[in-house]
């Protein structure tokens, strides 16, 4: 079996989190379609088979996911997960089958599940690809089963253009991923291995394909490997001493060339720690824009001290490329997923009104839960499409100068109701952290962002808490210097391990527990929420002790006057 690091492995949890959730919301809408099918007496091919055979299968496969999963993915961690998918694959095809082939209204979710798949990696695509394939043979036989004539197995040009576009995709997607992977786990294994006494090391260095370079704290070139020569033109011998932005004459996304501000080197040095930044790129000799992820980790003397840092730059300007088409098309495969989705919702809440139709309680029940599932998935696709609007830039940003303690105040009003619903007593603090009946002048707090970005993010986390907390209090504090202003949202829940909080920020990223996995989610809130902020010249972060509770906190710096 083979090693990888510790970001490797939690990278893979991650992505074998949410293809878990992913299934289980799947299994859950299925298995409520067939029992829809059957109790509501709908005309569809096939229902007995729907009936008496997929429902427990879809009960099978939500207890593998609920009650087996978890044993086998400590041993067998990617095999466990293509177990949920096959569960699901084999409903979908079934389901397909039996309400018309290949020309049924469920086709499209076979594309999709090829899709889903493919952020597993290059394997999981050619398992995918081999089951669709043997799919289309499945739905051959049962349209003979079914007594269709063979010509119902071609499908129609636009799902057959459908399923080509799904595998295109699926392959761009999957190979992105693992050279993400291969990467990082490059990446992390040169800067944790090398020290200042192997600087000199020329013999290694030239092994990297990778240019790396080295510096001193004065920004001072001192090491220079034979592929840092061929990307810059310049020779190890003259590049040594000189500045690095002189040699590299870096800029960043908004064209400005790398200052004080952004240059991860400097935030190395105050920072002690790895940074990793792909917002950078060189113009070479032909014009052309050449991408970079650079990870930079600091390097040490004898007594402990910086006395610089190493970077590896890797050229991405390839997977950029494939990164803006897969966000294209996530991005109209979401927004064209969110009229049918909300469709779907709309009919389902006229369904359980009284006023507006009957059904039996049991009946009832079913389409309330369908309800809920489609409103989870309506919050997908709409992470999905902010996600991408996001690191595309394309977010709609209407920023004006606000005060927060309006904003504090009317978002705390709103989300009391929300926290009384649970039985959670919900405490708001404006201008100091205490609790007690003091009046306290509310105090100006003028900042210049979107407003509603801004609510957005402080919803999210107040939302979370409430979510992740039993029983006790939700405390929302706005606090502020000369500087910045500061918003917390403190619970009373079961806390966040040390070694999980500086994932929780990650994008796809959820907490490992029974208590998350009963909750689901998609773990894109806490990325967006990141990335809003960030965007507006502020830092977000968590402390949290395991079973005493957290604290997710935000910052953003004042207008000054």
């Amino acid at each position: 079996m083979e090693s990888s690091t510790p970001a490797k492995q939690s990278y893979d949890r991650s992505l074998q989190s949410f293809v878990l959730s992913t299934t289980t919301v799947a299994q859950v809408i299925l298995i409520i379609f067939f029992a829809l099918v059957t109790l509501m007496s709908w005309q569809v091919d096939g229902r007995t088979w729907l009936t008496y055979f997929l429902v427990p299968l879809g009960l099978l496969g939500l207890i593998y996911n609920f009650f087996i999963w978890q044993r086998l993915e400590a041993k067998y961690p990617f095999e466990s997960t293509y177990i949920a998918l096959g569960f699901v694959g084999v409903e979908i095809i079934l389901a397909v089958g039996f309400s018309g082939g290949l020309n049924s209204p469920l086709f499209p979710a076979i594309p999709l599940l090829v899709l889903l798949s493919c952020i597993l990696g290059i394997k999981a695509f050619y398992y995918s690809t081999i089951a669709t394939i043997i799919s289309y043979l499945v739905l051959f036989g049962l349209s003979i089963l079914t007594e269709r004539t063979v010509r119902s197995f071609y499908p129609h040009p636009a799902e057959l253009l459908l399923t080509l576009l799904s595998i295109s995709f699926g392959w761009l997607i999957a190979r992105s991923i693992d050279h993400y992977v291969q990467t990082a786990h490059m990446a992390s294994a040169i800067t944790n291995q090398l020290d200042s006494t192997q600087l000199s090391e020329k013999l290694m260095l030239a092994a990297i394909a990778d240019p790396v370079v080295g510096v001193n704290k004065k920004m001072e070139i001192i090491l220079f490997n034979s592929a840092a020569e061929d990307l810059s033109s310049w020779d190890s011998t003259s590049a040594n001493g000189v500045e690095l932005q002189t040699v590299f004459q870096l800029k960043d996304t908004n064209e400005n060339a790398m200052n004080k501000a952004n240059n991860p080197f400097l935030k190395v040095f105050l920072q002690k720690e790895q940074i990793t930044t792909d917002e950078f790129y060189l113009q070479s000799k032909d014009n052309s824009k050449r991408a970079f992820s650079i990870s930079v980790a600091p390097t040490f003397d004898m007594d402990n001290n910086i006395n610089g840092a190493i970077a590896v730059f890797h050229d991405i300007s390839d997977q950029k490329g494939l990164q803006r088409e897969r966000n294209e098309f996530v991005s109209t495969a979401s927004h064209e997923m969110r009229t049918p989705v909300a469709a779907i919702e709309g009919y389902l809440s006229m369904a359980i009104n009284p006023n507006l139709a009957t059904v039996d309680d049991r009946a009832k029940n079913f389409l309330e839960k369908a309800h809920q599932s489609a409103i989870h998935l309506g919050k997908l696709f709409q992470d999905l499409l902010s996600v991408t609007k996001i690191e595309d830039q394309r977010l709609k940003d209407q920023r004006q100068v606000f005060n927060m303690t309006d904003l504090v105040t009317q978002v705390a009003t709103e989300m009391d109701v929300v926290a009384k619903k649970k039985g959670l007593n919900f405490f708001s603090h404006i201008g100091s952290e205490r609790a007690g009946t003091e009046l306290v002048v509310a105090p100006l707090f003028e900042v210049n962002a979107d407003p509603e970005r801004v609510r957005e993010v402080i919803t999210n986390l107040i939302d979370n808490a409430i979510k992740y907390t039993p029983k006790g209090n939700i405390d929302l504090t706005l606090t502020g210097d000369r500087n910045d202003v500061k918003v917390s949202v403190r619970d009373t829940g079961m806390g966040i391990p040390l070694e999980e909080q500086k994932h929780m920020f990650e994008k796809f990223y959820r907490v490992n527990n029974s208590m998350t996995r009963e909750i689901g989610g998609t773990g894109l809130g806490l990325y967006i929420a990141r990335s809003l902020i960030e965007l507006y010249g502020g830092r977000i972060w968590v402390e949290s002790v395991p079973g005493e509770g957290s604290t997710f906190n935000f910052s953003l710096p004042l207008v000054k006057s």
